[in-house]
């Protein structure tokens, strides 16, 4: 016999909301700028190069984290400093930490009610696929149902115009139903350029940046109101 609560179960299990859902991998509601710095930091510390915030933010807050490399190291007046052979160490640092991961209550939160209410989940991210399909893995999103975009980062700023483009014909919904919760302006003003409705989440590296477009801003992720965001998805 099939219980009430069983019934609402497998009602709810068919939900499927008309909005969805993308966030940055490398962002700040996966603790994941955080985890790139401190690894950047580590591998160009062994080369007697000493990362600083200032030049992480200036360097490495706008294109994809292999791309910032060169950037980087020349700024710290790395000469002699391999940049193939830096990227390629950030990589394989970055694939083998997915479980230092940190993700933030709030998107454990936001998980939870898009599993309930039907919403798609997408992370997108600017590392090589297969470094970001094992930090998907060990970070334990995947398991929670979160889908991986990854893109080339081939651009001046990651995730870029066509990125976004991309990421929405994948969730097959309009741009005003797809929400990009960014940590950049590069990702703001590149996800508003396409008509997704966006919400910006910072971080401690990019709290002074302009988000200006955005239909709200939060300077961390322990500020970010998971209700508004629901509030903003109202039921079909």
């Amino acid at each position: 016999m099939v219980t009430k609560d069983e019934k609402k179960l497998d009602a709810g299990a068919h939900v499927i909301s008309p909005y969805a859902v993308i966030f940055e991998l490398e962002g700040a509601l996966t603790g994941g700028r955080l985890l790139l710095f401190d690894t950047l930091k580590k591998l160009l510390k062994k080369e007697k190069l000493n990362l600083d915030e200032v030049t992480f933010i200036r360097h490495a807050t706008g294109p994809a984290p292999v791309d910032a490399v060169p950037a980087l190291i020349e700024a710290l007046d790395g000469e002699g400093v391999s940049d193939d052979k830096m990227q390629a160490a950030l990589v394989d640092a970055l694939q083998a930490s997915g479980a230092e991961l940190a993700l933030t209550p709030v998107l454990r939160k936001l998980i939870d009610a898009a599993t309930k209410q039907g919403i798609p989940l997408v992370a997108a991210s600017c590392l090589p696929t297969a470094a970001a399909e094992a930090l998907l893995e060990k970070s334990g999103l995947a398991e929670l149902g979160v889908k991986l975009h990854a893109v080339d980062g081939a651009d001046a700023c990651c995730p870029c115009k066509k990125d976004w483009q991309e990421i929405g014909r994948s969730l097959s919904r309009m741009p005003h139903r797809c929400f990009a919760l960014v940590s950049t302006a590069a990702a703001c003003h590149a996800a508003l350029s396409v008509d997704l409705r966006v919400i910006a989440v910072c971080d401690e590296f990019t709290t002074a940046q302009d988000f200006g477009g955005a239909e709200a801003v939060y300077e961390s992720p322990a500020d970010f109101d998971l209700a508004d965001l629901l509030a903003r998805m109202p039921a079909a």
